[in-house]
């Protein structure tokens, strides 16, 4: 991600630099506003763009030469006068200052350039120049120093910098790719057919065209993690490159699954095509043990994630969600308990399943009703089956329906508010709610040990019951502060962009803090009044601030749970498994690099919980600034500052999950840019 601290479009405090900016930049880094890092004779940028490198002198005053054409010149007829008076002959004086005026287009370059670029023509006292002159007026007797290393080299050759883009050469090495970034997070086929290699993407895709449209749909996502050979991934070519590839993959996609379900007689004879069910193209499937008429289904859902992660698009993901439940009804997916067991028995419950994941996300991310019924037990399906941990799949999916079922509440909830009505009507489904979140976690509180890995493909198995494992924790517990975060803190807006459900803030009028700031605390209602007699024991081990009743929380004990479902957040982040390109033995602890020469770490895929993310963060930064405007009034303490050290960490556990998904997936960015503003501004103010 850049550093640069450039202030944001909506008046948000500017980031901090990790690095000052350079003394002096380059004309080309001028032109182009991108942070310079003041490497002579060629700064980076120059260098991988190909660019010339150019560091100019002030050109204010005297004749609109070109001050180092003139220099040149001097020094050549410097030379001659020596030469000549060596061998008796006289001085020429017959220079022509002419070929010294600047063209028009020197003149833009190295005058008016320098007008419009930072610094506005201003004179620059740290430019390095400027420096040296005045060393030189002050000190005319010293030697000078040799600046023959400063003189870019004419012969230097520059390379222009090429994004490199993943390539895949045949299906198998995109069904190894998915079950290496993809499966562990989002798994809609069965468990590997084989043993995964390495991931090695090519550079150049040397004429392979996939024809199965789940590949491509799969491509839509895999050309977004950066290729371990790209040198500079996050620069704008790289990033506009991988984007323009994936959405070309994913209309490829979509055209796809049209042409399959072309009919013949469409073409040929309208009049009898209602009556014909064979299609104009069939296709080899790319997985043995998922039915070829899957495949258009798989990649729907595929593509709903890239609409939400990569392009932002909640319309588009809703309607890919309804084509792929469509497909998956019309299969007769909702109900396999009449088919026999075979060989596409996993692939086709794992099909359905996760078809009512990506309903279910639609309805939470959009605040919308669901396009399907929430409740697992309408459905005749099996659950799909994880030897080792035949459970994982169970927990993950009623964490989903409640998690849907808590956003319906909360928003019924506002609803209700902006009617005038209380919430005397939702008490008891929220009271329901909290208990089945309480029995749910309970009976899957006990995780199994892994077992011997009998075959070589069991460990992949095992880490994506780990992975949902942990995304289970994520959705319970975003569903908890859903039921609670109104009544700790009347959902005050913090982000000044829309997330979820969090509304925006002003961004015109930032929140300040500082001595009066607890007077914007909102008003203690009556029916909050009696739940903020409520304490918090002093051997409580809880990292929030002592807070005592007079703080301005509506509900202390609703304040409380949402700070240790925010925190369970971020734990549960941190044991999400990371995928493992290279093939590590297990364990595998932290992000592996994409390969062995690359820098840049792995990131994770199909963050369908960027909401829940969201709502972990606002819960930590909402305590930390009311913890911050307490200590407006009460004394700070050693205790209170140790609690604000436990918030931070628990912010920075889900920065660092939302930072690891920015890396492939650009809708984030927004999300991760909100969080660390938000960030600084509370460290700031402390």
């Amino acid at each position: 991600m850049s550093s640069t601290a450039a202030s944001t479009e909506d008046g948000c405090k500017p980031k901090k630099l990790t690095q000052p900016p350079v003394k002096v930049a380059c004309t080309s880094c001028r032109a182009s506003r991108t942070r310079c890092d003041g490497q002579k004779p060629v700064c980076q940028n120059c260098m991988v763009r190909g660019k010339e490198c150019r560091y100019l002198k002030s050109n204010r005053g005297g004749p609109r030469v070109s001050r180092k054409k003139a220099m040149l010149a001097e020094e050549q007829r410097r030379r001659a006068a020596n030469s000549n008076g060596v061998n008796g002959q006289t001085v020429p004086a017959d220079v022509d200052w002419s070929s010294l005026v600047l063209s028009s287009e020197t003149l833009h370059d190295e005058l008016i350039g320098s007008m419009v670029a930072p610094g506005a023509g201003l004179l620059d006292l740290d430019n390095e120049s400027h420096s040296d002159e005045i060393f030189d007026s002050i000190f005319p007797d010293m030697p000078k120093s040799d600046h023959s290393s400063d003189v870019p080299d004419s012969n230097m050759q520059f390379t222009p910098y090429n994004p490199v883009i993943r390539h895949y050469q045949d299906n198998e090495s995109i069904l190894n790719a998915y079950y290496i970034f993809i499966h562990p997070y989002f798994p809609i086929l069965p468990p590997p057919p084989m043993i995964l290699e390495v991931d090695d993407p090519g550079s150049e895709s040397k004429g392979f065209q996939p024809l199965s449209p789940l590949a491509m749909a799969l491509l839509a996502i895999l050309v977004l993690i950066p290729h371990p050979d790209d040198l500079f991934s996050d620069s704008d070519e790289s990033v506009f490159q991988r984007r323009q590839e994936a959405h070309a993959y994913s209309q490829m996609a979509i055209g796809s699954i049209e042409s399959e379900s072309e009919l013949l007689e469409s073409a040929t004879n309208p009049a009898t095509a209602l009556e014909s069910s064979r299609p104009c193209i069939q296709r080899e499937a790319l997985h043995p043990y998922v039915p070829p008429e899957l495949e258009g289904l798989l990649a729907y859902l595929v593509l709903s994630v890239y609409e939400y992660a990569q392009r932002g698009n909640l319309a588009k993901m809703r309607n890919r969600a309804s084509q792929a439940y469509d497909a998956a009804v019309s299969l007769g997916l909702n109900d396999t308990s009449s088919l026999a067991l075979d060989e596409y028995t996993e692939a086709r419950r794992r099909a359905w399943w996760m078809t009512y994941t990506v309903a279910m996300q639609c309805a939470i991310v959009a605040g919308t009703p669901p396009m399907i019924t929430a409740d697992v037990t309408n459905f005749r399906t099996p659950f799909p089956i994880i030897t080792s941990d035949p459970d994982a799949w169970f927990f993950f999916l009623e964490a989903q329906q409640i998690i849907c079922q808590c956003t319906q509440y909360s928003g019924a909830l506002k609803k209700a508010f902006e009617a005038g009505m209380g919430p005397n009507g939702l008490v008891g489904q929220k009271s329901a709610l909290d208990k089945e979140i309480d029995t749910i976690l309970y009976r899957h509180s006990v995780q199994p040990v892994d077992g011997p890995l009998v075959s070589a493909t069991d460990f992949e198995e095992q880490t994506l019951a780990k992975s949902l494992r942990a995304q289970a924790q994520i959705k319970l517990n975003s569903a908890r502060i859903k039921l609670h975060r109104y009544n700790a803190f009347q959902d005050l807006p913090l982000f000044t962009r829309k997330h979820c459900d969090l509304e925006p803030a002003d961004p015109t009028a930032p929140r300040q803090l500082g001595c009066s700031c607890h007077s914007v605390s909102p008003t203690v209602t009556p029916e909050s009044s009696h739940s903020g007699k409520n304490s918090i024991s002093p051997v409580d081990s809880d990292p929030m601030p002592k807070l005592t009743s007079e703080i301005p929380f509506n509900d202390l004990a609703a304040a409380k749970t949402c700070m240790k479902a925010a925190l369970a957040i971020g734990r549960a982040f941190e044991v999400l498994p990371y995928p493992n390109p290279m093939q590590l033995t297990p364990p595998v602890y932290g992000p592996s690099m994409l390969s062995v020469t690359s820098m840049n770490s792995a990131p994770r895929t199909m963050p369908a919980f960027a909401c829940c993310a969201m709502q972990s963060c606002y819960t930590l930064l909402t305590l930390c600034y009311r913890s911050l405007e307490r200590q407006c009034v009460y004394q700070r303490s050693v205790a209170t500052d140790k609690g604000l050290e436990g918030l931070y960490a628990g912010i920075s556990r889900v920065l660092a999950a939302l930072q690891n998904y920015s890396m492939a997936f650009e809708a984030l960015n927004g999300m991760t840019q909100q969080v660390e503003e938000a960030l600084d501004a509370v460290k700031g103010a402390k």
